[in-house]
């Protein structure tokens, strides 16, 4: 917990209204037009994703390789 976090839980539960749906109408005006996430940690994603791609790839073909049965009998 935050130490500057000084906030007490209330004892009461807050009831919300059920959503009206015939009058909800799409917010897309208040979303960002650009990417949210930084160019550099996408670059930093992908290439963990390739290394467990490739990893993911020698390990299946090794266990292919252990249950193939043996040609020479």
């Amino acid at each position: 917990m935050n130490s500057q976090d000084n906030t007490i839980p209330s004892q009461k539960n807050l009831q919300l209204p059920e959503p009206n749906l015939e009058n909800i109408t799409p917010l897309s005006h208040n979303l960002p037009s650009t990417p949210i996430i930084p160019d550099a940690l996408k670059k930093s994603v992908n290439a963990v994703l390739r290394i467990l791609r490739v990893r993911h790839t020698q390990l299946n073909d090794k266990a292919e390789t252990k249950q193939q049965p043996n040609q020479a009998d």
